[in-house]
């Protein structure tokens, strides 16, 4: 793929007494690219989610953001260099307004946005239906607006690089369809997105590269063809009819 290496791993390593969470995990992600992180449970995505965001540190290996060594740096010092993170788990602040939720990362001026981050935040905001004005308190959205008013808080920052952990658990196959099409033309406007998820039929919609995590290692990475085609990875993973 063209662009430049922008988010790389080299052999990282992580261990949780006896269990190897992650075993010589390297991953190359270019500039404008739309990668999935697939694998069975325990194969070690949400290990792999937590060491690129700062929450783990690795036992030994590195992590690389925009050519710097990040491996040290917390959460907060990443996100102001432009990495977009949301949680398995919504962040949302659902006691605030959405209004007040998405006016958070402005305050903060976590990033200085160019046009065109402001761009993809205002044509996500419009996909997604949500009303920057609204008092509504943010718990009393249904869930897959709140899962998408987590990803537009992120937006608001102007990140670089957006990864996102399973965004569309929970949600109806049509709001994971509309979830898909705006993360598509986000990714089609310049935007890098990393997604660890689980979906199929997410994966085959929006990746362009996909990783397969095995066992705490990568066991196979390629196009969303050359991976639902391979028997080693149905048998791990997708099932046999």
């Amino acid at each position: 793929m063209n662009g430049q290496l922008v988010l790389r791993t080299e052999g990282l390593e992580k261990r949780f007494g006896g269990i190897v969470a992650a075993s010589g995990v390297s991953i190359a992600v270019r500039e404008r690219e739309l990668r999935c992180i697939i694998g069975p449970n325990g194969a070690g995505k949400s290990t792999l989610f937590s060491l690129l965001c700062g929450i783990y540190r690795p036992d030994s290996g590195r992590i690389v953001f925009k050519d710097r060594d990040v491996t040290s740096l917390p959460a907060f010092r990443r996100v102001q260099m432009g990495l977009g993170l949301t949680f398995q788990t919504n962040r949302a602040f659902h006691a605030l307004s959405v209004r007040q939720n998405l006016a958070i990362p402005s305050r903060l001026q976590v990033a200085a946005s160019s046009q065109a981050a402001v761009d993809r935040y205002q044509y996500a905001l419009k996909l997604f239906d949500l009303d920057p004005a609204s008092e509504a308190p943010a718990r009393q959205l249904p869930h897959h607006k709140l899962q998408w008013l987590e990803i537009l808080m992120v937006l608001a920052a102007g990140p670089d690089v957006l990864l996102l952990d399973e965004p569309t658990a929970g949600m109806s196959p049509d709001e994971t369809l509309q979830t898909a099409r705006v993360l598509q033309s986000l990714n089609g406007q310049g935007l890098t997105i990393v997604v660890v998820e689980h979906d199929i039929s997410f994966v085959r919609e929006v990746a362009q590269v996909v990783t397969v995590l095995h066992q705490g290692r990568i066991f196979v990475e390629g196009s969303v063809g050359e991976i639902t085609a391979n028997a080693d990875v149905r048998q791990i993973y997708l099932g046999r009819a």
